[in-house]
């Protein structure tokens, strides 16, 4: 095996490892809120705070804090610069997802459930109709034969179709 790439390989590995532990630890420092990480500490001292109070001041902590809540901003505007959705913020439209899911398939089992019973009403709607068009069949004749026993009193000419023209 070839002594350079076993070389180039192993300190590539080693910067790789060395990379990912400065990603841990500066992501556990911002969600500590940058607590917690002296080597970080001094650094964003360094950076944020060159020119602030001293750490004995008592504007020290309201500097700190106010330097900490610009960082932030500017991170949050970094991640949103290179499309990246911070894990909390992801966690909840998850969350919201689950939860609209769930809310979709309760409704999908109500639609369900409505044209079921639709379903069976129109059903019971045809048998409804059928008995009320043999109701309206039934009162027709009905009516016919009352209409002819009006026809049959006593004086009347039951073959005349006229009726009375109130000639009496």
């Amino acid at each position: 095996m070839d002594r350079r790439f076993l070389e180039f390989w192993g300190n590539l590995l080693i910067n790789a490892s060395k990379g990912q532990k400065q990603i841990e630890d500066l992501t556990q420092w911002i969600n500590q809120g940058l607590k917690g990480f002296e080597d970080l500490n001094a650094m964003f001292r360094r950076f944020y705070m060159r020119n602030g109070p001293a750490e004995e001041s008592p504007d020290y902590l309201r500097a700190w804090q106010n330097a900490a809540r610009d960082f932030q901003e500017t991170f949050q505007d970094y991640l949103n610069l290179m499309d990246v959705v911070p894990k909390g913020e992801h966690l909840k439209l998850v969350e919201k997802y689950e939860d609209l899911k769930k809310r979709a398939a309760d409704q999908d089992e109500t639609i369900a459930h409505l044209r079921m019973l639709v379903g069976a009403k129109g059903i019971d709607q045809g048998e409804a109709l059928m008995g009320f068009q043999d109701l309206i069949t039934k009162q027709t004749a009905q009516f016919q034969d009352l209409m002819k026993g009006f026809g049959q009193f006593p004086g009347k000419d039951p073959s005349n179709d006229e009726g009375d023209n109130g000639n009496s």
